[in-house]
């Protein structure tokens, strides 16, 4: 269990680097940093961590220039190069919806989860750039899920 989880982290620090650095211009050539994200993601009532479910999302964008982008998280702001929220954010079942503070040029978002306990659980989500829908889905997550749940979108 705990390698599954090991897994899931190392991808998200690889996609945040990825992100991070695949941003680097010469000076003048400073890509368009214009667009603008909204992701609403959302666990059923059944996910609990009490029964070891778990659930991560990570989040990171850049400007042209290569500086990351803050979050607004339920209205409120996150500074720091990438955004991570886990199981204790959706903890009995929650919708988060994040949207970028500010312009970016390009940006990835990983989700991922899985179930121990005896209950599944579903997530909802639904990714828009510049009010333009992404992607969106919903999965049903159950135990021994084999591969565990991932999902990663390109912004």
């Amino acid at each position: 269990m705990k390698i599954k989880k090991n897994v899931m982290m190392l991808a998200c620090g690889m996609i945040a680097l990825t992100v991070l650095f695949s941003c680097k211009k010469k000076d003048g050539d400073s890509p368009s940093s214009d667009k603008k994200a909204k992701i609403t993601i959302t666990l059923s009532s059944e996910f609990k961590k009490a029964e070891s479910d778990k659930f991560d999302v990570t989040l990171v964008a850049s400007k042209g220039n290569g500086t990351t982008v803050d979050w607004n998280v339920n209205g409120v702001l996150v500074k720091g190069a990438s955004l991570n929220l886990g199981t204790d954010d959706f903890n009995g079942g929650k919708t988060i919806v994040i949207e970028s503070a500010s312009g970016f040029y390009t940006g990835a978002l990983n989700i991922g989860g899985f179930e121990f306990g005896a209950t599944p659980f579903t997530v909802t989500y639904k990714v828009e750039v510049n009010g333009k829908l992404i992607d969106e889905g919903s999965q049903r997550i159950v135990k021994d899920r084999d591969p565990i749940f991932t999902k990663t979108i390109q912004l």
